[in-house]
């Protein structure tokens, strides 16, 4: 029913979506990217190699980018398409998983750990990190150390531009400092003029529509 599909990682972009990729490139086309990495979902390398195209760049594929996957017999028994907008409500509650599936706490874990671990390594200046709505709500809180806390009051649109500053002990390469720069800007709609909806509720709202039809 709708556009479900029965594996989500294996969706590709669409038209509009490597326009939206093309264009956020050409907007990043100054920035001295000296590493790329990305979820390891095709739509993500896609994506990556789109934002990054010309730049002689290796783009590194790492499954703990992938996004939060939902248990699919949740989505297919769904009644209230409330449970679709408003999924990431109640990710700050112990125990909470993704519609059914991943735990929110153990995804969390999972790539902050990594993202550390992408960090602490050496001979790299500016990193595009490449991944989803899910995952990036998860790096943007590890920036404002509020963890699950603020995960449903962010919001993500597609191919949208994240800017994280961190500082380091010269020494110890501990991260002494992190500022959110930019937060879910979209270079094809600045001001989300055309983007009246959240992210899930734009989802929910094209479920209904082919349910209704």
């Amino acid at each position: 029913k709708g556009n479900r599909v029965a594996d989500a990682s294996a969706v590709p972009l669409t038209d509009w979506g490597r326009e939206q990729a093309s264009l956020t490139g050409k907007a990043l086309a100054k920035i001295p990217f000296d590493r790329a990495v990305s979820s390891s979902f095709p739509r993500s390398m896609e994506t990556a190699g789109l934002i990054l195209e010309g730049r002689g760049l290796e783009i590194e594929p790492l499954d703990h980018f992938v996004e939060l996957r939902g248990d699919p017999a949740f989505r297919n028994a769904v009644t209230d398409l409330n449970d679709i907008a408003y999924s990431f409500r109640n990710a700050h509650e112990p125990g909470a998983r993704y519609n059914g599936g991943d735990s929110f706490e153990d995804v969390n874990t999972r790539v902050v750990s990594a993202l550390e671990t992408v960090i602490a390594e050496p001979e790299w200046e500016t990193l595009a990190l490449v991944a989803h709505g899910g995952i990036n709500r998860l790096v943007i809180g590890w920036a404002l150390g509020t963890g699950l806390s603020t995960f449903a009051a962010l919001d993500q649109n597609t191919a949208c531009v994240n800017v994280i500053d961190f500082d380091e002990h010269p020494e110890t390469r501990t991260i002494v400092r992190k500022t959110l720069r930019a937060l879910n800007v979209t270079v094809y709609d600045l001001v989300k003029e055309g983007n009246h909806l959240l992210s899930l509720e734009q989802i929910a709202s094209r479920l209904k529509v082919k349910e209704v039809a």
